[in-house]
C-alpha cells in the first residue's frame, strides 16, 4: 500500500481518489462501515479507493503527556487497511497549520488543493477545522462548491441500550478487562504489536519463558493474565499462550509491560516483530508472597488458557 505522510505536491497519479477520513484508531465495526462505503463508491466511479487519516491524533498533538490510549499501532492499521482494499493511506501532519486552518480552509487546501479527492466519506461524528468549527453540514457545503461528492455514514450499534461502536467505547471495555466486547467492536481480537526486548528473565528461571513488549502509546488493558495469542512478523500461524499485563508487584516491578509465555515454543525471537491477540481475561493483578507462591499460581493461569483453547 502506497503511504503519503505530506498533502502538498502530490503526484497527479496520487490524486483523484474517493477517500474515507477520520481517525480511524481501532478500525472497528464502525470505521469498517465508513470504508465498506467509500469503497464501494469507489469502485462505482472506477477510482481508487484511499484512506485519509490524521498523524499523530489530535490528542497527542495537543497534550503530548496526554495518558497512553491509543487502541493499535501504525503497523497493524496499514496491514489492516491493505486487507480492506486501501490502495493510498494518506496521513495528514496535524500540526499548527491545521490547527489554524477553518472548516472551509482545510476543504480548500488540504481535500481540494492538496489530495485532489473526488469524494469524501465521514462517519456522521466527524469533527474538523480550527477549534473543530466543522461538521458533516459544513463539509459537504464547501465540498459540494468545489466539485467534491461526500457521503455520510451514520453511527452502528449493536443495540441502542449498548450505546455505539466506537474507540471510547473499546477503550472502557479494555480498561475493565473485557476484551471479549472490545473484540466484538472491533471485530476481530484486541491486538497489540511490538519488538521482542529483554526484561529481567525471571519468567525463565520460573519455568515460564516469556516474550516482553512495551505498549508505548496504547491503552494499557486492565492488568492482569489473559488467554491469548501470538504471531511472529512475517508468519501466518497463530500460537497459543498466557499473556500478563502490569508492572509485577511481586518483584517491586516499576515499568508496565506486556509479558507473553507461549505454549509449546522454544525459539529465540529477541529483537522481531510479534502480535499479541488479547481472547479472554483471567484474573486480575495480584501481588503474591514469594516466587512459589507466584509459580504455583502461573501454572494454574496456564492451565486455565489452555483450557479456554481446548488444548
Amino acid at each position: 500500500m502506497n503511504v503519503i505522510d505530506h498533502y502538498t505536491g502530490l503526484a497527479e497519479a496520487d490524486k483523484g481518489v474517493v477517500i474515507a477520513l477520520g481517525n480511524f484508531d481501532g478500525l472497528h465495526r464502525g470505521h469498517k462501515v465508513v470504508i465498506e462505503t467509500a469503497f464501494a463508491i469507489a469502485k462505482e466511479a472506477k477510482a481508487t479507493l484511499g484512506v485519509a487519516l490524521f498523524r499523530p491524533h489530535p490528542s497527542q498533538f495537543f497534550d503530548p503527556n496526554v495518558t497512553p490510549f491509543r487502541l493499535m499501532s501504525a503497523r497493524v492499521r496499514a496491514r489492516l487497511l491493505k486487507e480492506m482494499g486501501a490502495k493510498t493511506l494518506y496521513e495528514i501532519p496535524f500540526d499548527k497549520t491545521l490547527t489554524q486552518m477553518d472548516d472551509e480552509e482545510f476543504v480548500e487546501t488540504v481535500l481540494h488543493q492538496g489530495l485532489g479527492v473526488t469524494h469524501v466519506v465521514v462517519g456522521e461524528d466527524f469533527r474538523y477545522g480550527k477549534k473543530r468549527c466543522g461538521d458533516c453540514e459544513t463539509l459537504a457545503k464547501h465540498c459540494a462548491a468545489r466539485g467534491i461528492g461526500v457521503t455520510t455514514v451514520p453511527e452502528i450499534s449493536l443495540h441502542k441500550s449498548y450505546g455505539k461502536y466506537g474507540s471510547t467505547e473499546i477503550r472502557e471495555a479494555l480498561r475493565e478487562g473485557d476484551v471479549f466486547f472490545a473484540a466484538h467492536m472491533l471485530s476481530r481480537p484486541w491486538i497489540v504489536d511490538g519488538e521482542v526486548v529483554h526484561g529481567d528473565h525471571l519468567g525463565r528461571t520460573l519455568g515460564f519463558p516469556t516474550a516482553n513488549l512495551y505498549f508505548n502509546d496504547r491503552i494499557r488493558p486492565k492488568a492482569g493474565i489473559y488467554a491469548a495469542q501470538c504471531r511472529l512478523d512475517g508468519e501466518d500461524k497463530w500460537h497459543h499462550g498466557v499473556a500478563y499485563v502490569g508492572s509485577r508487584p511481586t518483584v517491586d516491578g516499576k515499568d508496565h509491560r506486556l509479558e507473553m509465555h507461549i505454549f509449546d515454543f522454544d525459539a529465540d525471537i529477541y529483537g522481531r516483530i510479534i502480535e499479541v491477540a488479547f481472547r479472554s481475561f483471567i484474573r486480575g493483578d495480584v501481588k503474591f508472597d514469594g516466587l512459589d507462591a507466584l509459580t504455583t499460581q502461573m501454572k494454574k493461569d496456564a492451565d486455565g488458557a489452555r483450557a479456554i483453547f481446548g488444548l
